[in-house]
């Protein structure tokens, strides 16, 4: 249980992708341009636009090899493969490639199912997951697209730029707040119907980005129900499990309104008992409660990638700091936070400060 735990805090807190397109095409001018507010109205309204196509996604952040997360350092650390079928929000189909298989997701209201071809084994996910850890279709760039621009509202043009054998047009989101730690993010979407193709996401004084996410090949025919319908066979495996309660393993705990200046946000996952969201848009980051046992293993963990130790006015923290993201474990007493987000890591140390000085109760 303890194992769980932690896992599943470190997943709230840090929280925190068939065939190449034809080089000819690839290589063709692309001449798109677009008002880039028309063109982020237009990506917006994308959320009900069905499309299938294949998408690679390449992840710089060198993360530490941390227990039972191997799945999240490979999404963030290298080259995913995506086969998607989109037809709506709740009802779509993923499949993650890797070089020795395959794992599915098939998402419809109220469960999801995922089937891990390697071990023959369909799973079924019942209720919603409001926590969860990274996967593959969240790195899709549609889907990551609109969480940038439901957050971030100033764009600029960019060029244009031939992606998946359409001249896609550009704009770059370029976050207001001096502490978050994304320099920009770029998009490239289809100007007809405003389907993002490509998203380039780049940390502040870093050259290149630090995640790549393109599709190869894409069309929006609404792709057919028995694609994006599983199918066990009778020889699967199968089991039916329910969505973990996240926030009741980390402990109904109550969280200040009020961090390094930034506001609590009552109405995420949550409300602030247990997890809480401070700020807004890329420069917002999370704060979980942690038992003492397990943040110790956490802080170990971190150590193997190269965190330090910061001073505190009660206590210590961990800090880990892998541009653009940044976690801290702050140990006072007998309970620990754990904080996270991609931004500057002087912002965690100030709300990790302020954190230490609050009156614990025993847990």
């Amino acid at each position: 249980m303890t194992g769980t735990r932690w896992r599943w805090a470190v997943v709230a807190a840090a929280a925190a992708a068939l065939v190449a397109a034809p080089v000819v095409l690839a290589a063709l001018p692309a001449s798109a341009r677009m008002d880039p507010g028309a063109l982020r109205a237009r990506i917006l309204a994308t959320a009900t636009l069905p499309y299938q196509g294949y998408a690679e996604s390449t992840g710089s952040l060198g993360l530490p090899d941390l227990p039972n997360l191997s799945e999240v350092t490979s999404l963030l650390g290298g080259t995913t493969r995506l086969r998607a079928w989109y037809v709506a929000p709740q009802h779509w189909r993923v499949d993650e490639i890797t070089g020795v298989g395959e794992r599915d997701t098939y998402a419809a209201p109220g469960s999801q199912f995922v089937w891990d071809n390697g071990q023959n084994q369909y799973t079924q996910v019942v209720g919603d997951e409001p926590i969860r850890l990274p996967r593959g279709a969240d790195l899709l760039p549609p889907d990551l697209a609109r969480r940038v621009l439901q957050t971030e509202d100033k764009v600029a043009a960019l060029p244009a730029k031939r992606v998946a054998g359409i001249d896609a047009a550009g704009l770059r989101v370029t976050p207001t707040d001096p502490q978050t730690a994304i320099g920009q993010i770029d998009i490239w979407a289809d100007p007809s119907n405003g389907l993002p193709l490509r998203v380039e996401l780049t940390a502040k004084g870093q050259h290149a980005p630090d995640i790549v996410t393109a599709f190869q090949t894409v069309d929006t025919q609404r792709p057919d129900d028995d694609v994006i319908t599983p199918k066990p066979s009778p020889d699967s495996g199968f089991t039916i499990t329910d969505a973990p309660d996240v926030i009741g393993a980390l402990g109904q705990f109550p969280l200040p309104p009020q961090l390094a200046g930034r506001a609590l946000q009552t109405d995420r996952v949550g409300g602030g008992r247990g997890l809480g969201f401070y700020g807004t848009g890329l420069s917002a980051f999370v704060v979980a409660p942690l038992p003492r046992d397990v943040a110790g293993g956490v802080v170990n963990a971190m150590g193997k990638g190269g965190a330090k130790t910061v001073t505190l006015p009660q206590g210590q923290g961990t800090l880990l700091t892998i541009t653009p993201l940044s976690v801290l474990v702050e140990r006072t007493g007998r309970r620990s936070y754990i904080l996270a987000g991609v931004v500057d890591p002087a912002l965690l140390t100030q709300a990790a400060a302020e954190l230490s000085q609050l009156p614990r109760r025993r847990p």
